[in-house]
């Protein structure tokens, strides 16, 4: 049985292939650039391609993120704070404190062992509380998108950043170029910044090990070790936990498969 979860987001479509609840056969990425319904279609494409599969070999499709309603073709859809905590705790079993720093917004969730929440916290949708922020960050110090992390971990003095919102927290960033701050130090107070949002958030909702993070800044080195310092915990991240939405999707798809007991119509026609 074969299931796709597909996380719309604001910023990235991710998705993810799973056979029987528990092997992953593909997973993909492409930029939503306005069109997640499109961007969605891509994804699967891509996936079902390395799998080998035939389109119709998908059973079921269930989405989550944003803008999970404008896929037409989805079988079911969840929300996205229900999916990555399934995915986090499919990646690491032992989790019970869940960080998402999403495109648009940040939340954190404490959950069971089996990825049920029990509680969440979201910010206030400002960009100085969302990875969206280390994007503006990078075009304004013009430093390449994948190189801030590598940088920052060269910080000696890191420059923290105490503005919350993110037009101010730019003014700060201009400040600190002005004072001839060591970039480094600027970039490191970049992360630190999103850590100290983050554990807000965490705080509100109850830390308790093992904390995992997810969404797009789990492959940034600096941002865990921000997060790590900020919250005094060792915090659990892998490049697959970017897709830990889209995996929690496709297992909340299995899961209704099989409390239906039976094969649905294919989502959709890949490639169409």
């Amino acid at each position: 049985m074969i299931t796709a979860g597909l996380d719309l987001g604001a910023g990235t479509t991710k998705g993810l292939l799973l056979e029987d609840g528990h092997r992953i056969l593909s997973s993909a990425m492409v930029p939503t650039r306005g069109n997640s319904a499109e961007s969605g279609r891509r994804v699967l494409e891509v996936m079902v391609e390395e799998s080998n599969l035939l389109p119709d070999e998908v059973d079921y499709l269930c989405t989550t993120g944003s803008a999970r309603y404008t896929f037409p073709d989805r079988n079911l859809q969840v929300s996205d704070i229900t999916a990555s905590a399934r995915g986090a705790v499919f990646l690491f079993p032992g989790t019970r404190h869940v960080v998402d720093i999403g495109s648009q917004s940040s939340r954190t969730m404490s959950v069971t062992e089996t990825g049920r929440v029990l509680r969440f916290k979201m910010n206030e949708k400002c960009a100085a509380g969302a990875g969206r922020f280390v994007d503006r960050c990078a075009k304004y110090l013009q430093v390449p998108l994948e190189e801030m992390g590598p940088k920052a971990l060269s910080a000696a003095n890191p420059k923290l950043i105490s503005s919350v919102c993110a037009v101010l927290a730019e003014t700060e960033i201009i400040n600190s170029i002005a004072e001839e701050i060591p970039l480094p130090d600027i970039l490191m107070g970049v992360f630190l910044s999103l850590a100290q949002r983050a554990y807000v958030l965490m705080r509100y909702v109850g830390i308790q090990p093992e904390v995992t993070l997810v969404g797009g800044l789990v492959r940034s080195e600096a941002m865990v070790r921000a997060l790590e310092r900020t919250a005094g915990v060792p915090v659990n991240a892998a490049p697959m936990a970017q897709h830990a939405a889209a995996i929690g999707a496709a297992m909340l798809g299995y899961a209704r498969m099989q409390k239906l007991g039976s094969k649905p119509a294919p989502p959709m026609a890949v490639g169409a």
